[in-house]
């Protein structure tokens, strides 16, 4: 078992990583809430894998029900909200009890989102069971729903009681979706820490907690300091402000966009005389190495799309380069010199 403390000024919580975890959640919930109900919210593709096995792991210390929605992206929007907040209520769901999400980002984020606003905020404990979530969404406090074509354009920070993580969970992904989940894992060491390029650059084909503990390191880090997204929090940005337009464009699963995205971004950050070009060529191979579809996009193709990402903030727009790996840097320019750089 290994674990990280993550340090913020109103809330922290510990993240638990450990082999089969998912058949001991009682005695990790027992820690952190004490009343007797738990309300899971999980999705048609994890229910059938794991629903029974976290039921049976809590059934003797509370009563617990269940609240499975439709899986796929689709499911974050303004309907699956309501049809799971309608479900809540018909369960009889009171303020203080506790919702547990149980799946990957979209089942992490909805719930987060839920848990944010029901009752004006209720607890909530992520079990992330896909490698994207457990690297990525289910650390931090982001949640939200997307909406108008835009990816988490509505939501609110909300952070967990806890997050339990069970590296076995990956196992029974897809091979596809075991790879989405290494984009985030490769960003980590890109961004914070070259140790993990290291451990994965000729590929990974099984998960381990020392893996998923090395990746979280840079997150728990970046959170801590900048809880709110204001300043170095958005280097885990880096590869999204273009993979979130070509993965809307091209329907790319999160990971597999963010991959590409960060080949695109080294190229912008090569190009405007930031980023060490090797940086490029190592990010490539590793990607390739690990299973990754590579699309080589022309990132001037996608400028015009950054005037409506999220970190365009009150029309400038900011991006994250590196200077090489493990040294990210924010990155500003005005929307109205995007046709310049065209």
């Amino acid at each position: 078992m290994k674990k990280l403390h993550i340090n913020l000024q109103d809330h922290s919580y510990d993240i638990i990583i450990k082999d089969n975890l998912i058949d001991e959640l009682a005695q990790y919930v027992k820690e952190v809430y004490k009343n007797k109900k738990i309300y899971v919210i999980t999705d048609s593709n994890v229910a059938p894998l794991y629903l029974t096995r976290v039921m049976k792991a809590l059934e003797n210390d509370y009563e617990v029900k269940s609240v499975v929605l439709p899986a796929g992206e689709e499911s974050k929007s303004f309907a699956v909200y309501q049809e799971a907040c309608e479900k809540l209520i018909d369960l009889n769901i009171r303020r203080n009890e506790l919702l547990l999400a149980l799946g990957g980002g979209v089942i992490g984020d909805l719930t987060g989102f839920i848990a944010a606003t029901i009752y004006r905020g209720v607890p909530y404990i992520g079990v992330p069971t896909s490698l994207l979530a457990q690297m990525d969404s289910s650390i931090g406090g982001k949640t939200g729903i997307d909406f108008y074509n835009r990816k988490n354009i509505i939501g609110a920070f909300k952070q967990p009681l806890r997050v339990l993580i069970d590296p076995r969970t990956c196992d029974t992904l897809a091979r596809d979706e075991f790879v989405n989940g290494m984009g985030e894992l490769i960003k980590h060491g890109a961004i914070g820490n070259p140790k993990l390029l290291t451990l994965v650059e000729n590929g990974v084909s099984k998960m381990t907690e020392e893996i998923v503990v090395e990746s979280l390191k840079v997150k728990q880090a970046v959170v801590e300091i900048d809880e709110f997204d204001q300043k170095e929090r958005m280097f885990l940005n880096f590869g999204h402000t273009f993979g979130h337009a070509i993965e809307l464009k091209y329907g790319w699963k999160h990971g597999q966009a963010v991959a590409n995205g960060m080949l695109m971004a080294l190229k912008f950050g090569i190009d405007m005389g930031e980023t060490n070009p090797k940086c490029y060529d190592v990010i490539y191979n590793i990607l390739k190495n690990c299973g990754f579809p590579i699309e080589e996009y022309n990132y001037k193709d996608y400028l015009p799309d950054m005037a409506y990402d999220k970190k365009n903030l009150a029309g400038v727009i900011r991006f994250i380069f590196i200077k090489d790996f493990g040294t990210p840097e924010l990155y500003e320019i005005e929307e109205t010199k995007i046709k310049d750089l065209m």
